[in-house]
């Protein structure tokens, strides 16, 4: 799980936690609450309640965010974009994940989040009781859903632990992700660079020409890092949502994964048990990735570009179903709407244009915005123009339908599914047989969490 958060940590993540008197799933009994150090709200919205004069300062507040952030990370996402809108509401991070430790951790300390980082999902707040449907009171605030970039509200609807498709949390941060290719590689190759809505076979057949060795030095042509995001493309699920059977033996989009898996591998030269594919080091030529952690932070001296995700042959055009950054309301938070104004703000074209050119990719469907990626960074380095566009130029994949057993396929490199693709590529195993091994391992999985319900 830990493993599971250190990706996202990447694109910056964290979670605070608690709420008020509500029972714990985990004693049975209900942890005390404490006057928050924080002005109690009115349940009114500031900007529009009548009593609040325009002129009248208003009483500040603070809001305690659960999530792994630092004071830092919160000035830059939050306080820098909001605090001249909002000079009276303060948001204070906890430094600590949404999950049950931590939730307890504080409620230990009488502690109670009002606004919480969600990349684990929402289970965990349906067991706390916390679990607040944002679909009225952002309709009641005449919020355009349609600004948002098609599918990513599926995708956070499809995440509702009860199947009612309910939008349980905003999402303020994309988690994008591309194909990158060395230049300098297959420029020795004498191959000419990919392009934007190559399938997955033509990237397996590019990589062949750029795997060798050039100068006393072996090239691969691709890496197998993020393979999961491939997996997301299909749509799949791995458990029945009724009865948490493993479905990965009998749904035959998991043994088109893993034998794209075996492909990959089976590139001569491309792939041996516990290599690290290092794309910064000038020795892989092809690498995907999530632009957040790469393309601002690659070295100057490496000559790359990035091209769109890979497609299945049978799926032109669809891309993997990314997971955006999202942050749930507390129920029983006192100010529901002061933090509905600053989330809420959080996903103006404002803020998501100045956030996207600070290397923090933007959830917005304006292409004008997308284009813009890390653009304040870039503009600092010659002659460096990347193919945002192109990143952008594929939908998102229908998710796949929730299941309270998992696996949670949307979680990126170190759910189970993308876990497996190393032990399956050092078993010898053919697919169907480790599919079958997974199905058994998974059981159990499943058992351990029907006892704990």
């Amino acid at each position: 799980m830990k493993k599971r958060m250190n990706v996202i940590l990447l694109i910056s993540l964290v979670f605070a936690l608690m709420l008020a008197g509500c029972s714990s799933s985990n004693t049975g009994t209900e942890a005390p609450v404490k006057e928050q150090a924080q002005t109690e709200g009115t349940g009114t919205n500031p900007s529009t309640d009548p009593k609040q004069e325009d002129n009248e300062p208003k009483e500040p507040v603070k809001l305690v965010f659960m999530a792994p952030w630092s004071k830092e990370q919160v000035e830059g996402r939050f306080h820098a974009g909001t605090k001249e809108k909002f000079p009276h509401i303060t948001v204070e991070p906890t430094g600590k994940f949404a999950d049950a430790t931590s939730f307890d951790e504080l409620f230990a300390q009488e502690v109670m989040p009002d606004i919480i980082l969600t990349t684990d999902g929402f289970d965990i707040l349906k067991e706390r009781d916390m679990l607040l449907p944002l679909d009225d009171l952002l309709k009641e605030r005449n919020f355009d859903f349609n600004k948002i970039r098609p599918g990513i509200m599926e995708a956070l609807r499809a995440r509702d632990p009860e199947g009612q498709g309910r939008l349980l949390g905003i999402p303020i941060e994309d988690v994008t992700v591309a194909l990158h290719y060395n230049k300098t590689i297959f420029d020795k190759f004498g191959v000419d660079y990919p392009t934007d809505g190559m399938t997955w076979d033509e990237v397996i057949e590019l990589a062949g020409k750029v795997t060798g060795e050039r100068d006393g030095i072996h090239y691969r042509g691709l890496a197998t890092n993020l393979m999961s995001q491939a997996m997301t493309q299909l749509s799949a699920n791995g458990t029945d949502p009724e009865t948490g059977e493993p479905q990965f033996s009998k749904n035959p989009a998991f043994a088109k994964f893993f034998d794209l898996a075996k492909r990959i591998a089976s590139i001569p030269g491309n792939w041996e048990p516990d290599i690290q594919y290092d794309f910064t080091k000038g020795e892989v030529a092809m690498s995907l990735g999530l632009i957040a952690n790469t393309i601002p932070h690659y070295p100057d001296e490496l000559d790359y570009d990035v091209v769109s995700f890979p497609t299945w042959s049978d799926l032109p055009g669809v891309g993997p179903s990314t997971l955006p950054l999202t942050v749930a309301i507390n129920k029983h938070s006192k100010h529901i709407d002061e933090s509905l104004d600053i989330l809420e703000y959080l996903l103006s074209d404002e803020q998501q244009l100045r956030m996207h050119r600070l290397e923090v990719p933007s959830v917005s469907g304006d292409l004008s915005i997308l284009e813009q990626f890390a653009a304040d960074t870039l503009e600092q380095k010659e002659d460096r123009e990347m193919n945002i566009k192109g990143i952008y130029s594929l939908e998102q994949a229908k998710p796949a339908i929730y299941s309270p057993y998992g696996p949670d396929i949307l979680l990126y490199g170190t759910n189970f599914v993308g876990s497996q693709v190393t032990p399956f590529l050092k078993s010898g195993d053919d697919v169907q047989t480790f599919l079958r091994k997974m199905d058994e391992e998974y059981t159990t999985i499943v058992k351990e969490r029907k006892l704990q319900n």
